[in-house]
């Protein structure tokens, strides 16, 4: 039968997300507050991807981010410092579907972010921290019909790196006859993570498009 079968979707997405917060650099505490319009000046690449397959009640998920900022300042003392931000959020996970509506969500989310400085004619100092927090969470769809669904997710990490992390979302899609569909999500993704002269107390928020297949 039909639900016996593995039933999947793929999607690729950008997500247009914001930046607030406080991160602290090689002992150097920044505040951040930087708008989606604003990371695009300095945006060299990105690439955004999920995959979710499930059968029956369970289901497999695989999120995957990637971000690359570069940007120029030029010091007091005339020379120019470039820095190159590399950013990655992947999650793994699986969930569990309670009834046509609600959904259970658990898995692992990892975090690396980069820093190199260059600076002329000195050394390139390169900075990286990676962590992982394990989540819970529930993901609801008031809304479905033939063609369009609306949902809710929110997860909570626990056992992991992080002081405090928290991810909500809020989305719709709209899926064609020929299994293509449309996307909008809008996701708020907090941290709190600190590991000696490093500290990530950044949120992630903006506005997510995307398009899909399913099979």
């Amino acid at each position: 039968t039909q639900d016996d079968e593995w039933r999947t979707s793929a999607y690729f997405y950008l997500w247009g997300t914001g930046l607030n917060g406080t991160a602290r650099l090689a002992g150097n505490d920044v505040e951040m507050d930087a708008s989606f319009s604003d990371l695009v000046e300095e945006l060299d690449s990105a690439f955004s991807g999920r995959i979710h397959t499930r059968k029956q009640n369970w289901g497999l998920f695989l999120d995957y981010m990637t971000v690359k900022l570069d940007s120029d300042t030029m010091l007091p003392i005339g020379a120019n410092l470039k820095a190159t931000t590399k950013n990655r959020i992947t999650e793994l996970g699986g969930s569990y579907q309670f009834n046509t509506v609600l959904e259970g969500l658990f898995g692992a989310r990892f975090q690396y972010l980069k820093l190199e400085l260059a600076f002329p004619g000195g050394e390139v100092p390169n900075r990286s921290h990676d962590w992982g927090d394990g989540f819970v969470g529930l993901r609801y769809a008031p809304i479905q019909t033939d063609n369009w669904k609306v949902w809710l997710r929110g997860d909570v990490g626990l056992l992991g790196d992080s002081d405090q992390t928290w991810n909500a979302a809020l989305g719709a899609a709209y899926t064609f006859d020929n299994n293509w569909s449309l996307a909008a999500a809008y996701r708020y993704l907090s941290n709190d993570y600190e590991d000696g002269a490093f500290k990530w107390n950044v949120d992630h928020s903006g506005l997510g498009l995307g398009v899909g297949y399913s099979w």
